[in-house]
């Protein structure tokens, strides 16, 4: 999916995705209140390159075969309407190198809304925040996770 950079960034900030989320995408490292939107907004603009070097090699929804890995989030992200994202709190553990972003995601598969509520792990590794793993608390369809 094609999106201007000077279109609205997805993640709901209001400003334009080349000033928001997209210096990340661009290689900017992100703090874990930052990367959650900024992964949300590659998961909205189909940029599962950025999804895939964001998530922690340890966790549940990395695959090593990324070729397989790529088709299938690019698939989500092509029958997935991404309606809105609102972080609801986040804590970081810089010592430990650990934190947690709980987010609401509304999502729609279909005309069916799919969203859920997530308290995502991110960790710290070689001075980036990945993300590892996410406890959902609502949901009304699976999500992809990464």
């Amino acid at each position: 999916m094609s999106i201007s950079p000077n279109a609205p960034c997805p993640c709901g900030s209001q400003r334009k995705l080349k000033k928001c989320c997209g210096v990340y995408h661009r290689g900017r490292p992100a703090p874990p209140a930052q990367l959650m939107p900024a992964r949300y907004t590659a998961f909205a603009i189909g940029n599962v390159d950025y999804l895939m070097r964001t998530t922690h090699p340890a966790g549940p929804q990395w695959q090593d075969d990324a070729a397989a890995w790529a088709n299938e989030l690019r698939a989500y992200c092509k029958r997935t309407v991404f309606a809105g994202l609102v972080v609801l709190d986040h804590d970081v553990d810089d010592d430990v190198g650990r934190a947690h972003v709980t987010f609401r995601a509304d999502l729609r598969q279909d005309g069916i809304p799919v969203g859920f509520s997530e308290r995502s792990l991110f960790l710290r590794l070689e001075g980036h925040w990945l993300y590892h793993s996410g406890e959902i608390s609502e949901n009304r369809s699976p999500g992809p996770g990464s």
